[in-house]
């Protein structure tokens, strides 16, 4: 592997931001990362002693709400983690026995990173029926940042065909989780997206016992910390705000495609987090935006793919419209 394929960018890089075009940090808005705006109001309901570890008692608690939540099959287990990067980092090391990888793109480039860091024969395939051809098949769902969704009946026929299936529903909506009773797959979920708490650094992983084992092995005592794990709790038990954000966040989202349909851009896909839309000039809009000090999503692979999350502020979809309207 070469220093190209470990410098991989991501959304999120307001340094980079500043570096490119200047301004500080409170200067921008961040649309590059398709994590929500409007974050849960956890400071209202949480008063943790930070002096303390988290106890096993919480740990499970946190665990039991996220599996009820993301809907998972009773048969599996469920494992918080640091962050859904966290496990992608660990999923070559606790799947040392498979020896192939394939993954549906374009996607979040971290998985392919990991692989092939760890010497794992990887490539990307760009149809759900070359996917069977490897031990491990990858398919992040909703896909970021094409917005594509495979229908679960895919999914369930994919998962004959292959060892391990790894699903990442980090921006799937909590209306329309379905539970998948597959024995041979492994359900990867993050609470930042749609929570809008990235910093919190909570994900999930759902999947066979054994290999659940295998990763909480790994991780070690207090895989998380009392807050996050506080934070998760409360956020995932609580079904008020995430159905009244769910219906915040598709009308929000469905005026986002309404005002950039004004610039003729070809919808390449979208999710009630973000768009990716096909432009004339992927930096020539990335300049448009960052004059109103909006950053946005740009990629290696397109000259004309640009990712916009979904403004939920007065001030953002002023600048939104301002930078379109230019």
């Amino acid at each position: 592997m070469n220093n190209k394929d470990l410098n991989i960018q991501h959304g999120g890089d307001i340094d980079l931001a500043i570096k490119k075009y200047g301004g500080e940090r409170e200067d921008w808005i961040d649309l590059s990362t398709g994590i929500n705006g409007a974050s849960y109001p956890w400071q209202e309901s949480i008063n943790v002693e930070l002096r303390n570890l988290p106890s096993n008692k919480i740990l499970m608690q946190l665990e039991k709400a996220a599996a009820r939540a993301y809907k998972i099959a009773e048969s599996a287990d469920t494992a918080a983690v640091s962050g859904a990067q966290q496990i992608i980092n660990l999923l070559p090391l606790c799947l040392k026995s498979c020896n192939s990888v394939a993954i549906l793109g374009p996607t979040y480039n971290e998985y392919e990173k990991a692989f092939k860091r760890s010497g794992t024969k990887t490539k990307t395939v760009s149809e759900t029926s070359k996917l069977s051809c490897s031990d491990i098949a990858i398919i992040v769902n909703p896909n970021n940042p094409t917005g594509k969704v495979i229908a679960d009946e895919t999914l369930a026929g994919l998962s004959k065909k292959v060892r391990i299936l790894i699903i990442d529903e980090s921006f799937k909506m909590f209306s329309s989780r379905r539970t998948l009773n597959f024995s041979n797959i492994i359900q990867i979920n993050s609470l930042g997206k749609f929570f809008g708490l990235a910093g919190v650094r909570l994900g999930f992983v759902s999947g066979p016992s054994e290999f659940i084992k295998t990763v909480k092995e790994m991780l070690g005592p207090w895989p998380v910390s009392s807050l996050a794990a506080e934070i998760g709790i409360v956020a995932l038990n609580d079904k008020v705000w995430i159905s009244e954000m769910e219906k915040i966040l598709v009308t929000e989202s469905n005026a986002l495609h309404e005002v950039c349909n004004s610039r003729n851009w070809e919808l390449v896909g979208r999710t009630s987090l973000f768009h990716t839309y096909a432009t004339s000039s992927c930096l020539e809009v990335e300049k448009q935006f960052a004059a109103h000090g909006i950053w946005v999503r740009t990629f290696d692979y397109s000259k004309t793919w640009v990712r916009l999350g979904i403004p939920t502020s007065e001030n953002a979809w002023t600048r939104v419209k301002q930078a379109l309207n230019q």
